[in-house]
């Protein structure tokens, strides 16, 4: 079969990913070109990332120091990416984050991971893999808004914690099941004796509450059963609440950050932040001798509290046959996170871990440099993505009241909304006019060397309803204006991200529509964005692949990532890449099928 219907086939590197665990010289980095040639690919994007990031990769995995002896094979792996795709006749395109700055994880300072490495001080710890332009200007990153936290808040001590649960199931929790254990920095926690009451009651939940991933938990107006543990003193920075339940499922259960709440003297609600055993990073954990994480944009994962906090599985995920830490399926070699336990901390972090704000001209300045290192190293175009690793936060909508901005908002609207009142509409619409100033001056850059722009549409996220999966990796309070990006002509083509939603969720939802008919009104092409790791099998992504070129929808499907179409934890006997078997070779034939070679 033949087509001569424009369908563009891509592939998308992310190299950390690659090389975190594999040391990659030139004739490796070949075999991978060679292989997505063969395969039919005929553009390549490559995630881009500063020369400082690189040093926070290599230094993340110095055990294994794969990272580091890639770099030293290869220099720039960008540009000889780049080089080794034109060789090969595929285009090349650079994808840059922006607010990709550093990474949203936090450790105390006893802990092996802060010894002897920078970071930026965080609720829990030290926040360790920020860039080091970051690192020199960390008031430059988003900002919380202080206005609403209590002054002295370190010396209010906790007279009463409430345990909510998701429904009106019986709940088996007397005082005698209940454990406190507490620390001063987040490490090793010790058991506390402490005396308290304990009430069970019902409440009305007062917001629908759903969970990381957009599934209905709680609907508003619903009643839940609630425990009040009162009598409390609690002044200890970081509290841990367990049981000494032995069972490996539980039904006292909810969203991280709607099970606990926290109260001080006078019945004041205190603000916290909270944790559990769940973590995006190094998984599992165990509060005894470990750390926990708090504040990292897991508070929507569902936790059990009356279950054993010992047990090396997470029931809740191998029911459901995916890890709530990272929506990715489970398979035998993956580390699970486990449930039993509940945390808080009281405060808020003052910034985002590493995320900069779009509003400081030298924040700008620094984005548009990447762009010329781009250009050095000969990509064919630019796509610019707004998911990323370094904002990740229980509370979104609490940040982005940095100076520049405030100082904007009240000028415009009389207020300055740091400590009175403000529209948050408004807000977000402020800093969205700012990035779409610094889009302008990119698309000019772009336009004199004769380089195209790519914009990520991210379907999931660019929405009201976004569930928390897809929110905690943009920064909140901004508004990315992506109508007026393809109606300004600032997009010579456009991504629909996909990460948790399947091909043809996104091509029937309607603010995908919405987004195809735009960039159709403007003569951009629009390409679906799918990760491979869903499945190793050649033949679903072949089907997904067909599926998306038949509809006649978009005009491009990018597979995602290269990294999940090997075995990227080591090579063969023969010293080569092992690719899955079949997988390529599936995509491959249903190219050919199609007429897309």
């Amino acid at each position: 079969m033949s087509s001569h219907r424009p369908f563009l086939v891509a592939t998308t590197v992310d190299f950390p990913d690659d090389c975190q665990a594999i040391e990659f010289t030139p004739e490796l980095l070949a075999q991978l070109m060679d292989r997505l040639q063969w395969a039919g690919i005929r553009r390549v994007y490559w995630n881009f990332y500063t020369a400082g990031f690189w040093q926070i990769f290599a230094s993340k995995f110095p055990e294994q120091g794969a990272t580091a002896r890639s770099l030293r094979n290869l220099g720039d792996p960008l540009a000889l990416g780049c080089q080794m795709a034109h060789a090969r006749g595929m285009e090349f395109y650079a994808i840059i984050k922006p607010y990709e700055t550093g990474m949203s994880h936090s450790a105390p300072a006893r802990s092996p991971e802060v010894a002897g490495k920078g970071g930026l001080p965080r609720i829990g710890g030290i926040g360790v893999g920020i860039e080091p332009w970051v690192m020199a200007h960390p008031e430059m990153r988003v900002r919380a808004r202080a206005g609403d936290v209590p002054h002295g808040l370190d010396g209010i001590p906790v007279t009463r914690i409430q345990l909510r649960q998701r429904d009106l199931a019986p709940v088996r929790i007397r005082a005698e099941n209940l454990q406190f254990w507490t620390s001063q920095d987040n490490f090793a926690y010790q058991r506390r004796d402490v005396s308290f009451t304990l009430q069970e009651s019902t409440n009305t939940c007062r917001r629908d509450i759903y969970d990381v991933v957009g599934n209905l938990v709680t609907r508003r107006g619903d009643e839940v059963r609630v425990l009040d543990v009162a009598g409390l003193n609690l002044l200890d920075p970081f509290v841990v609440v367990t049981t000494d339940f032995p069972e490996d499922v539980g039904t006292f259960r909810n969203t991280a950050i709607e099970m606990i709440r926290a109260f001080g003297p006078d019945e004041r609600p205190l603000p916290i932040v909270v944790a559990s055993h769940k973590a995006v990073w190094q998984r599992p954990r165990d509060f005894r001798t470990g750390y926990l994480a708090y504040d990292c944009g897991v508070g929507d994962m569902s936790v059990c509290l009356d279950m054993s906090n010992a047990a090396q599985v997470c029931p809740n995920c191998r029911e459901r046959g995916f890890s709530e830490c990272m929506q990715n399926p489970l398979r035998p070699d993956y580390s699970l996170c486990r449930d039993g336990i509940i945390a808080f901390a009281k405060g808020r972090n003052a910034y985002l871990p590493g995320s900069v704000c779009e509003a400081y001209p030298e924040v700008q300045d620094w984005w548009l440099s990447w762009v010329g290192d781009c250009l050095l190293a000969g990509v064919d175009g630019i796509d610019w993505r707004i998911s990323n690793h370094s904002s990740w936060t229980d509370q979104p909508a609490i940040y982005g009241f940095n100076e520049p901005i405030l100082k904007e908002y009240e000028r415009r609207y009389g207020a300055n909304p740091d400590g009175e009142p403000y529209d948050a509409a408004l807000l977000g619409e402020l800093r969205g006019d700012l990035y779409n100033g610094f889009l302008r001056r990119v698309k000019r850059r772009l336009q004199a060397a004769g380089k195209h722009m790519q914009l990520h549409v991210e379907v999931e996220s660019f929405r009201p309803d976004a569930a928390q999966a897809r929110w905690r990796t943009r920064p909140g309070n901004i508004v990315f204006h992506w109508r007026r990006w393809l109606r300004e002509g600032l997009a010579d083509a456009a991504t629909l991200m996909g990460v948790n939603w399947m091909p043809e969720r996104i091509l029937a939802d309607a603010l995908a529509q919405e987004a195809i008919a735009e960039a159709k009104a403007v003569q951009a092409p629009a390409m679906i964005r799918h990760p491979v790791w869903f499945s190793r099998d050649g033949k679903v992504h072949g089907d997904r692949l067909e599926n998306v070129y038949r509809s006649g929808a978009v005009d491009g499907y990018n597979l995602y990532e290269t990294q999940a179409m090997y075995d990227s934890r080591k090579l063969g006997a023969d010293g080569r890449l092992q690719f899955y078997p079949g997988l390529m070779e599936g995509i491959r034939q249903r190219i050919e099928q199609l007429g897309l070679a």
